[in-house]
C-alpha cells in the first residue's frame, strides 16, 4: 500500500536536501545537472510533501527529483517525450540519461522540446498560450512571493489543487489561475460557473486546515530557503489569509464586441458571488 501523504509527511532532515545543498555529492553529472538549472533564470523548483523536489521550466515539469536510499543516489525523473520529442510515454532517469553527454547541449534540447510541447514566448501568438504555460510565467514574474505552486491535498474529504501559494510580508495567499476564455468561467446563462464552486472549496478547505496550513508552509519555507531557493526578501510564514484570489489572465490581443461582453459578464458574476479577483494581460 502506498504511503500516506500529509502536511506532516514533509520532513525537513530527509536526505534529499542534504544532498540537493552538498557540493560534493560524488555525482559529476548530478552536479553538472543541478548547478546548470540553479543558473537557469527560466527554471524554478518547488518542494512536495513526499520529500521530492521538482523544476519546471515554461510550464513544465522538467523533472522529479528523489533521493533512492537503496542505491545512496539522486534519481531525477523525466517524462520521455522531453528527452526526444514526439510522443514517448515512459518516465527515465535524467541523471543517467545525461552520463557521458554534454549537460549544457542536452539541456539545451530538452527544453527546446518542452517549448515544442507548451506555448512558447517567443515566435507564438500570445492568444496560444497554454494554462500551464502562464502559471510558469506568473510564478517567474513574482518570485519575490511566490513560496509553491501546484499545491495538492488529497483526503477522505478534500480534493484539492490550488495553482500558486505566494508569502507577502509573511502571509500565505493561495491564488488560483485561469484563462479569460477558459470554459468554467462563464455559463450561456449567468448561472454561477465551476469557477465560484472551485474557489468555495478551496476557501473551505483552508478555513478547516489553517493551522496545518501554517505549520506546513513554515517548515517547507526553511527548507527552500536553506537550499537557496528563496529570495532573501521573502521572511517565514507567520498566518494564513483565508480567501483565495482568482488571477484572470486576459489572452486575447484582438478586440472584439464579443470578447468585451464575456468579460463583463464574468466581471459581475464574480462580484456577485464576492470572489476576490484580478484580471490582467500582462504579469
Amino acid at each position: 500500500m502506498a504511503k500516506k501523504v500529509t502536511f506532516k509527511t514533509l520532513n525537513e532532515d530527509a536526505l534529499i536536501f542534504k544532498v540537493f545543498k552538498s557540493s560534493d555529492s560524488g555525482n559529476a553529472t548530478w552536479e553538472q545537472l543541478k548547478n546548470n538549472l540553479l543558473a537557469d533564470k527560466n527554471v524554478y523548483w518547488d518542494v512536495r510533501k513526499d520529500n521530492y523536489i521538482n523544476a519546471y521550466f515554461e510550464g513544465a515539469n522538467l523533472m522529479c527529483l528523489h533521493y533512492c536510499s537503496k542505491h545512496k543516489e539522486m534519481q531525477a525523473k523525466i517524462h520521455e517525450k522531453y528527452l526526444v520529442g514526439g510522443e514517448g510515454k515512459q518516465y527515465k532517469d535524467l541523471i543517467k540519461w545525461l552520463d557521458g553527454k554534454n549537460v549544457s547541449d542536452e539541456l539545451n534540447k530538452i527544453k527546446k522540446n518542452i517549448q515544442a510541447e507548451y506555448s512558447k514566448r517567443n515566435g507564438i501568438d500570445k492568444e496560444k498560450w497554454s494554462e500551464s504555460f502562464i502559471k510558469s510565467q506568473y510564478v517567474l514574474n513574482n518570485r519575490s512571493c511566490c513560496l509553491d505552486s501546484e499545491f495538492a491535498y488529497k483526503n477522505d474529504d478534500y480534493d484539492i489543487r490550488i495553482d500558486i501559494v505566494k508569502c507577502v510580508d509573511g502571509e500565505i495567499k493561495f491564488v488560483e489561475i485561469k484563462r479569460l476564455d477558459d470554459n468554467r468561467m462563464l455559463k450561456i446563462d449567468d448561472a454561477s460557473p465551476e469557477v465560484i464552486s472551485q474557489i468555495n472549496d478551496y476557501k473551505e478547505f483552508i478555513h478547516a486546515n489553517k493551522k496545518d496550513i501554517l505549520e506546513y508552509y513554515q517548515k517547507l519555507w526553511k527548507i527552500k530557503n536553506n537550499l537557496g531557493l528563496l529570495p532573501k526578501s521573502m521572511i517565514c510564514p507567520t498566518k494564513v489569509n483565508e480567501v483565495p484570489e482568482l488571477y484572470i489572465f486576459n489572452r486575447w490581443e484582438k478586440p472584439h464586441i464579443k470578447r468585451d461582453n464575456r468579460k463583463e459578464r464574468i466581471e459581475k458574476i464574480l462580484k456577485r458571488e464576492k470572489i476576490s479577483f484580478t484580471i490582467n494581460s500582462e504579469f
